[in-house]
């Protein structure tokens, strides 16, 4: 074990640890997976942490005193330091532990050697396209959640991304609603690429990139995926093997009836309508009257009793009804930041539509329900 020493300020642990931590697992068979590791590395203090199928690593400012290495376990240090309320913090390796000095606080970690912490890949593949952390992460909340949860068909727990010239498109579904969302690249990738990213992996990226602006760079090896965001936290991920669906084909190509909303007024009365729908799971049944200019949400259960919200808006085609899961549709009207959107229906046995009314790089399709 070497030995580590060093010095820096509490807020830039306050930020690394954290997010390195969430992949430590506590349950882990083997004992230094419960562990960060510390490493010193091109003049800054490396924490990193791996569970096998995604490993994180976060480089903070330090000075270093003198290089080394050392794993410690993960829930001791993230408590210690919340708990720390001093500006400046000492770090050095004695023997098999981490002395951790402060001006009113000091403890002694027993560690693992660094040697048996497993090796986080780094991928030498050159940077197949970059985002804006902002764009990058908004597009993560459109689209994860529709994500299996389950692994039963592996394929549908992650998201594909689909790149081809400058156009990403982002998809994921859990073959009972489906959210796609397209965004412009700064520049042209070589041929057509498909990864299915794991949702865990893109829960995690979205997390760390909260408080970050700047670029995120994005390149990919055979199986691995890799996030390098800002020169400072770098996430890397197993790909899900297997074959996307053919998501295209159900996307409906024309609707019966389209009605717009404001996009709070539909969500306030579904979410009333979700009251009563509880125990009908979540039957919430949509009736749009174009002549009204009104549509009806309704949901009904015995055992509680029924309801009726009415909303009104602009709706063109014909007389309409249709039934969904209302958490699937309040799922989606969380993540449209936009004022107004539109709903289309081509019948009730058809997939629903719902998107923002003025852009076009988001469309969220929902399977409906037999009333």
């Amino acid at each position: 074990m070497s030995e580590l020493k060093c010095s820096l300020l509490r807020e830039n642990l306050q930020k690394a640890i954290p997010a390195v931590s969430r992949l430590v697992s506590a349950k882990s068979a083997l004992p230094v997976l419960q562990n960060i590791l510390l490493r010193t590395e091109n003049g800054r203090l490396k924490l990193a942490a791996t569970d096998l199928e995604m490993g994180i690593t976060y480089l903070v400012g330090a000075k270093i005193d003198r290089n080394g290495d050392i794993t410690v376990p993960s829930k001791i240090l993230t408590e210690f330091i919340s708990q720390n309320t001093d500006d400046k913090l000492e770090f050095e390796v004695v023997d098999d532990s981490l002395k951790i000095s402060s001006e009113k606080y000091q403890a002694n970690l027993r560690g693992i050697d660094a040697k048996e912490f497993p090796l986080i890949p780094e991928l030498k593949s050159a940077e197949l396209f970059n985002l804006e952390a902002s764009a990058l992460r908004e597009a993560i909340s459109q689209v994860v959640f529709s994500a299996a949860q389950d692994e039963s068909r592996p394929v549908l727990s992650g998201v594909l991304f689909k790149i081809k010239d400058a156009t990403l498109k982002m998809v994921a579904t859990d073959s009972y609603r489906l959210a796609e969302k397209t965004i412009e690249l700064p520049n042209k990738v070589k041929g057509e690429v498909s990864l299915i990213v794991p949702s865990r992996a893109l829960l995690e990226l979205a997390r760390i990139l909260g408080p970050i602006e700047g670029k995120v760079a994005i390149a990919s090896s055979e199986n691995q995926i890799l996030f390098s965001v800002a020169d400072e936290v770098q996430l890397i991920s197993r790909l899900i093997e297997g074959q996307f669906p053919a998501y295209e084909q159900i996307i409906p190509k024309e609707s019966e009836t389209r009605a717009v909303f404001a996009t709070n007024d539909l969500a306030a009365g579904v979410r009333v309508a979700s009251i009563f729908a509880r125990e009908s799971a979540n039957n919430v049944k949509l009736s749009l009257l174009p002549e009204a200019g009104v549509l009806n949400i309704s949901a009904t259960t015995l055992q509680v009793g029924e309801n009726t919200s009415k909303i009104s808006g602009e709706i063109t085609g014909k007389e309409n009804e249709i039934s969904f899961n209302c958490k699937f549709v309040l799922d989606v009207l969380a993540v449209i930041k936009d004022e107004k959107v539109a709903l289309e229906i081509a019948g009730k046995l058809s997939p629903g539509v719902i998107k923002p009314v003025d852009k076009k790089d988001y469309v969220y399709i929902i399977m409906p329900l037999r009333a």
